[in-house]
């Protein structure tokens, strides 16, 4: 997948642009073209605008963001089904979890609608994370950390050739989000996909390929 923005800025960015940024109003930057892109900057300079424009549930920006040569502004809503279904995932910095669903449930809906893992495999990687104790809880009554991994495995549990995350680990411990990112680089690995991820600072773990500054 090649996902490539031209001249791109959020809308509410565009009056205090700064000349310094790796990406905004670059002409033709590929993101994601790497195993590990991470994109590092202090809060509000527009990561979660980026992936959530990339992902097009944000339309609020001036230039163009394109998918395989393509202007995703002229994508109908079936082909952003198809494409959220089949070939990119995200987690998201507001999780959206299904609040009144158990955590389980959250994982199994999204898991339903291509049958990427057996029972088993997720039942797995709940253990791996340290849910599966929780897994019959509704999502509404975990914390924010267990809120996180839950809304990490549910983004797994589809075919994808990108992961977008958004801050993935900010409510988590270094221990927890290390496992959590271990998974994260198995399953792309399985699907030779690409890993694009926001974050406040580089981190040592991330080992990413690629280092984008907002």
């Amino acid at each position: 997948m090649q996902i490539q923005v031209h001249q791109f800025i959020p809308t509410p960015l565009a009056e205090t642009f700064s000349n310094t940024s790796d990406i905004w109003k670059k002409d033709n930057l590929e993101i994601g073209n790497h195993a590990v892109t991470s994109i590092v900057s202090e809060s509000g300079k527009g990561k979660s605008s980026l992936l959530s424009s990339i992902y097009g549930i944000r339309k609020d920006y001036y230039g163009s963001i394109s998918i395989d040569g393509t202007d995703t502004k002229s994508f109908e809503l079936l082909q952003w089904s198809i494409l959220r279904k089949n070939r990119l995932s995200m987690v998201f910095q507001s999780l959206q979890l299904f609040p009144e669903l158990s955590a389980l449930d959250n994982i199994l809906l999204k898991n339903s609608l291509s049958n990427h893992k057996t029972d088993k495999e997720i039942l797995q990687m709940l253990e791996k994370l340290g849910m599966l104790p929780y897994k019959d809880q509704s999502a509404a009554s975990l914390s924010f950390g267990q809120q996180q991994r839950i809304a990490i495995l549910r983004a797994l549990c589809q075919p994808y050739e990108t992961i977008l995350l958004d801050e993935p680990f900010s409510h988590l411990d270094d221990t927890n989000a290390k496992i959590a990112w271990e998974l994260i680089l198995q399953e792309s690995n399985k699907q030779s996909a690409k890993v694009v991820i926001t974050g406040l600072s580089e981190n040592d773990f991330f080992k990413a390929d690629q280092v984008l500054k907002l």
